[in-house]
């Protein structure tokens, strides 16, 4: 999956939590998403992505988890 794919699969806001985890600007972010960053800082800014995807699958797991509680009482 190339990077591409990666920023369409992305929710609201996404862009703006990984800069601030990478700590760069969001146009900095859409840049490395269009393959026009330099590989030091594309890398920071993958590392982030992943973070950030990693939490937001988990936060997104356990709301689901909620649900499916709260209809089963």
């Amino acid at each position: 999956m190339d990077l591409q794919e990666i920023k369409k699969q992305l929710p609201s806001g996404a862009i703006i939590e990984i800069a601030k985890r990478a700590n760069t600007a969001p146009s900095t972010v859409c840049q490395a998403f269009k393959g026009k960053v330099n590989s030091a800082k594309k890398i920071v800014i993958m590392n982030a992505t992943a973070e950030y995807l990693s939490e937001f699958k988990a936060q997104e797991r356990e709301a689901m988890e909620a649900l499916q509680n709260a209809m089963s009482v």
